[in-house]
C-alpha cells in the first residue's frame, strides 16, 4: 500500500511539473523568442540561397522582427529595475538592458536594410542581429 502510494504521488508530481501557465513571464518571451527565430531563419534561408531570395518576403520577415524585438524583455523581472537589491544585480541589469537595445536596433537597421532593397546592407544587418543574440545569450542565458 505504502508503495502504491509513493509511485502515485512520484507520478503526479511528475505531470504537475510539465505543466506551465502559458500566460507566465518565462512561457510569454519564450513565445516571442520563437516567432522572432522563425523570422530570423526565414531570412536565413534566403540569404544563404536555401530557398529563393525575394525582396519582398524578406522585408516582411524584418518587419516582424523588428516588431518583436521590442517585446520579450519585459517579460525579464529578474533584470526590473525595482527588482534590483545590489550592485552587482544593478550592473547586469544595466547590461541587460544595454543588450536588448542592441538587439532593437539591430533589428531596425535591418529592417531599414530591407525596405532600401540592398542586399549587401541586409546580409550586413543580418549578421549584427545574429552577432547581438550570440552576445546576449553568451553572458546572460543560463547554462
Amino acid at each position: 500500500m505504502q508503495r502504491f502510494t509513493l509511485v502515485l504521488l512520484t507520478l503526479l508530481a511528475l505531470t504537475a511539473c510539465q505543466r506551465s501557465d502559458p500566460n507566465s513571464p518565462t512561457s510569454l518571451r519564450k513565445a516571442t523568442f520563437k516567432e522572432m527565430l522563425k523570422s530570423r531563419e526565414a531570412i536565413n534561408a534566403m540569404l544563404t540561397g536555401a530557398k529563393p531570395y525575394k525582396a519582398d518576403s524578406v522585408l516582411q520577415e524584418a518587419i516582424k522582427l523588428q516588431e518583436k524585438s521590442t517585446k520579450p524583455w519585459a517579460y525579464f523581472a529578474e533584470f526590473a529595475v525595482n527588482n534590483q537589491s545590489d550592485a552587482k544585480q544593478k550592473s547586469d541589469s544595466a547590461d541587460f538592458h544595454a543588450a536588448a537595445d542592441n538587439m532593437q536596433q539591430q533589428s531596425s537597421a535591418l529592417k531599414a536594410a530591407a525596405q532600401a532593397g540592398q542586399e549587401d546592407r541586409i546580409r550586413a544587418s543580418y549578421k549584427a542581429v545574429e552577432d547581438a543574440c550570440i552576445r546576449c545569450h553568451q553572458q546572460f542565458r543560463p547554462g
